[in-house]
């Protein structure tokens, strides 16, 4: 499996309540025989139907977050090669007018020539302001590029959470459709029994509230559809197209939970906030270093030699050293060594409240597939029941041996067993892609 990542759980539920009192209708009289199951009315298309592994491809490439960070690490690879750059020697020309002044026979004259001039500059030993400059930068894109992979692993996980409420929200959907059809079927029977004279007319009422209220439903469902593909497309970075529609999975359970310390340990290695929060606390170690050693006096040593290349002045070299203060900047430097000890604070706080949520991350992953992975067996005894219970109350009601509240109820019972089936599959699902989540797997569902 690879997981996913890369915050937040989408979940739609059907409510269906129902309480009728009915007078019972006991004479056995003919009725319509009860009909079969509709077929999907949600069917997909698979060649042109998007796979989740599809959808995470194409999150990556557009999603804001992950361009951000991309380029974040980026910067952060430009300023190192910028603090580092003064390691090494400094070389540049420049082209400014001469003057040359002398004497021949007693007279003095002044000329003026163009004079180009090569000039080669070292800094050798600056109190060690360089090395802690150029070491900030360095955790710096260690931090930045950890913060990217996380990145990538949150951007993956919203994904795969919105693509299978999307799933959630087409069965439960086809939930909807097979209750329009049970009270449709509902109907036709209490009707035969109207038509027959063995029942009155009032008790097709209830009956055609059911039907009514269950349409609504239906039109609520299959708007939910729509509004998760939305909600899908958004979190991939990508325009709403109305022609899109994702393809189906069958991800099986897991056939035994590890303990819980193991996960715990896993996310301590896996998890890249963990590097990245590190990386944040060393550079602001460094950056404290830096801002220390500019308020203090300082040992400098620099080197530079001179090549007039064209003018014909004689080429030199200086090596310079002594002690460099500043005396006075308005509070620049004071200013600058506070703000890195705030920065390096917010940084060891952060690190040290990390370690707090990966664990409540992981205990919570932890819980929430135990739970689902009970329900799955759970629904799926009270999904049985609840069929075999409407097939019998269909039955008696065929002869004359339950009433339309029987009907009702069982249809009731169904349909909230049927929700509670499709709620704890697609439960299951995001629940497996949450702890590996949690534990630092890219991918969700789909370690790679």
């Amino acid at each position: 499996m690879r997981a996913i990542t890369r915050q937040h759980h989408a979940a739609l539920s059907v409510l269906i309540g129902l309480g009728l009192l009915m007078a019972p209708v006991w004479a056995a009289t003919p009725v319509p025989a009860p009909v079969t199951k509709p077929a999907p009315t949600t069917a997909v298309n698979p060649a042109t139907a998007v796979s989740l592994d599809e959808c995470i491809r194409i999150a990556l490439q557009n999603q804001l977050d992950v361009l951000v960070g991309q380029q974040s690490v980026v910067s952060a690879k430009a300023k190192s090669t910028q603090a580092s750059s003064s390691y090494y020697p400094q070389v540049s020309v420049q082209s400014n007018p001469l003057l040359i002044t002398g004497s021949s026979n007693n007279v003095f004259r002044t000329s003026s020539t163009q004079g180009t001039t090569l000039s080669v500059t070292q800094n050798f030993y600056d109190g060690g302001l360089r090395e802690a400059t150029a070491a900030a930068a360095r955790y710096g894109i260690t931090q930045n590029q950890a913060a990217l992979t996380r990145t990538f692993q949150t951007v993956a996980y919203t994904v795969t959470q919105n693509y299978f409420a999307t799933l959630l929200a087409r069965r439960l959907a086809e939930v909807a459709d097979s209750q329009v059809h049970y009270a449709a079927g509902q109907l036709d029977l209490v009707k035969g029994r109207v038509d027959a004279g063995a029942a009155a007319q009032s008790d097709e009422l209830p009956i055609q509230a059911q039907l009514a209220s269950a349409q609504v439903s239906q039109l609520s469902a299959h708007n939910a559809i729509r509004t998760a593909l939305i909600a899908l497309q958004s979190s991939m970075g990508s325009a709403i197209r109305p022609g899109f529609d994702i393809q189906e999975v069958t991800i099986p359970p897991l056939d035994k939970l590890q303990p819980l310390p193991v996960y715990l340990d896993l996310a301590n290695k896996n998890r890249p906030d963990i590097r990245e929060t590190h990386a944040a606390v060393q550079s602001a170690g460094e950056s404290v270093t830096a801002a220390r050693i500019n308020m203090l006096p300082r040992p400098v040593i620099g080197g530079e030699y001179d090549n007039l290349v064209s003018g014909g002045a004689s080429p030199g070299w200086s090596i310079t050293g002594g002690i460099a203060f500043s005396l006075f900047d308005g509070g620049a430097n004071k200013a600058v060594y506070t703000q890195a000890r705030a920065e390096q604070t917010i940084a060891r706080d952060q690190e040290a409240q990390l370690a707090k949520t990966i664990e409540a991350d992981v205990q919570t992953a932890y819980l929430n597939l135990t739970n689902a992975t009970q329900l799955i067996a759970a629904s799926a005894v009270g999904l049985k029941a609840a069929q075999t219970n409407y097939d019998v109350q269909t039955a008696r009601y065929r002869e004359g041996l339950a009433t339309p509240l029987d009907l009702l109820n069982a249809e009731v019972a169904l349909v909230t067993a049927q929700s509670s089936d499709v709620q704890a599959r697609y439960g299951n699902y995001t629940a497996q892609a949450q702890l590996a989540y949690a534990i630092g797997k890219q991918g969700g569902l789909n370690d790679k």
